[in-house]
């Protein structure tokens, strides 16, 4: 799969959360699916997740890929996804 392609098309066509404030406030709600966080996430932040039994995937490159490949004009270091759309980003579950 290209995580980057995913990524594009989960933000054209699916709902996501950008951010570690908003992500942490939709995983309360129980709406995410998955959640996408980047290489220098603060480890904190990440354990924190983690105990909503979520799963996570670990994209490769640092806060700043993540939101070049997300398109986005700023370092996005959490992103969690609601709806794939028409996105195969779920299959990224099994990673981490």
């Amino acid at each position: 799969m290209d995580i980057k392609r995913a990524l594009r098309s989960v933000h054209d066509n699916g709902k996501v959360t950008v951010g570690l404030k908003e992500t942490m406030k939709q995983l309360k709600k129980k709406k995410v699916k998955l959640i996408i966080v980047s290489k220098n996430c603060p480890e904190k932040e990440l354990e924190e997740m983690k105990t909503f039994k979520v799963p996570v995937y670990t994209y490769a490159g640092t806060n700043a890929d993540l939101g070049a490949a997300s398109r986005k004009p700023f370092s996005i270091s959490t992103l969690g996804v609601i709806d794939a759309g028409n996105s195969d980003i779920l299959a990224l579950k099994g990673n981490k």
